[in-house]
C-alpha cells in the first residue's frame, strides 16, 4: 500500500508540473497573465493534499514528563 501511495504522489506531482509548465508557456505566447490565473487554484490544491501537510498544522501532543 505504501508503494502505491508513493507512486501515486509522484505521478500527481508530475502531472501538476506539466500543467504549470504548459500554462507558463501559454502565458509567454499570449503575453498575458490570464493562463497563470486560470491554474492558480492548482497550487492551493497541491499544498492542501500533499502528504504529511496536515500533520504540520496539528498541535503537538503533550508528553508526560
Amino acid at each position: 500500500m505504501r508503494n502505491r501511495t508513493n507512486w501515486l504522489t509522484v505521478v500527481a506531482g508530475l502531472i501538476a508540473a506539466v500543467i504549470v509548465v504548459s500554462a507558463i508557456v501559454q502565458a509567454v505566447r499570449q503575453q498575458s497573465w490570464s493562463p497563470l490565473f486560470s491554474v492558480s487554484w492548482l497550487f492551493a490544491l497541491i499544498v492542501a493534499t500533499w502528504p504529511r501537510a496536515r500533520y504540520r498544522c496539528l498541535p503537538r501532543r503533550r508528553q508526560a514528563r
